[in-house]
């Protein structure tokens, strides 16, 4: 049973890799490469989109660590 934790702690986790990938690197784009370009849609990403990857990423840590746990619970 705990097959659909791990998968949804896969999904949680690549949905965390791509919202603060989105919310990360037009920030760092823009500081680095295109430092013209007004940073209020990069600054604005990063506050908004980022926080809600890091909290994808710790709901996949969470149930990454569930399924472990019930797959070492029912192996013994």
């Amino acid at each position: 049973m705990n097959e659909p934790l791990q998968l949804w702690a896969k999904l949680f986790l690549r949905l965390a890799i791509v919202l603060l990938a989105v919310g990360l690197i037009p920030v760092l784009a823009v500081g680095t490469i295109f430092t013209e370009v007004s940073p209020l849609i990069p600054v604005m990403l990063s506050f908004l989109v980022a926080p809600l990857g890091l909290v994808a990423l710790v709901a996949s840590l969470i149930l990454a660590l569930a399924a472990a746990l019930r797959r070492r619970r029912g192996s013994s």
